[in-house]
């Protein structure tokens, strides 16, 4: 019984030590305008938020940054209006990002600038 146990225990901890090891950090920025950059698949929070403000540019600020293996980013022009989300499915983030921005803006005038997933 023992024995049991402490195969158990082993097997438990190898699979936290891989879930934890399989950690990614993503991250948006935006300057509000046409400027974008994200990041996926980061191994640190700093290093997805230095990644997508790198992509970005001068002048731009992070949006949104978690824990998550897929990201996305949806802009109106005309409405002057932004969406992002983060999580485990590309077509999830997508809709959730697409949600955001056009509860912002009439007319549903945003469109998915940037989506992707970490493989």
């Amino acid at each position: 019984m023992r024995l049991r146990v402490l195969a158990l225990a082993i097997l438990l901890g190898m699979a936290a030590t891989t879930v934890a090891a399989q950690q990614t950090w993503v991250a948006v920025a935006d300057d509000g305008g046409d400027a974008v950059g994200y990041a996926v698949g980061m191994g640190t929070r700093e290093a997805a938020e230095m990644t997508a403000l790198g992509e970005c540019g001068n002048g731009c600020s992070v949006k949104l940054v978690g824990v998550a293996r897929c990201v996305a980013y949806v802009r109106s022009d005309i409405g002057d209006a932004s969406g992002y989300a983060a999580g485990a499915d590309l077509d999830a983030v997508r809709q959730l990002a697409w949600s955001d921005c056009n509860r912002r803006v009439a007319g549903n005038t945003c469109r998915v600038r940037a989506a992707q997933c970490f493989q």
